[in-house]
């Protein structure tokens, strides 16, 4: 499986990047909306991985610009971030998301099953 991490935090992009790619999924991983925006036009994967708090643009930037993409649009999204408000997550829902994790509620390992 192809996944897509936009994730700005090297060290935890590094260990899930290694985590999935040990499992045999293919992943390509970016620090900012923006790149996860073109990568996903790009390549296509078959989930994005989100976080919420990000360089420059946040989550809900990608969210928002992702649903004006018709050939991403259908993409499933996780949101796995340490950020747990509940007016993100209301609006992270309405644009389609398939779960919103919190990551400090799961080891690499129990991500990787869930």
């Amino acid at each position: 499986m192809k996944i897509l991490l936009i994730e700005d935090e090297k060290i935890l992009s590094e260990m899930y990047k290694d985590k999935f790619s040990n499992a045999g999924h293919k992943v390509i991983s970016v620090m900012t909306a923006e790149e996860g925006l073109v990568e996903a036009k790009k390549q296509k994967p078959v989930l994005i991985i989100l976080d919420i708090l990000l360089l420059k643009e946040n989550g809900i930037f990608f969210l928002k610009e992702r649903a004006k993409i018709p050939e991403i649009v259908s993409i499933p999204v996780i949101v796995f971030s340490n950020f747990d408000d509940s007016e993100t997550k209301n609006q992270a829902y309405k644009y389609g998301i398939k779960d919103y994790l919190i990551k400090s509620n799961y080891t690499p390992k129990e991500f990787l099953a869930k």
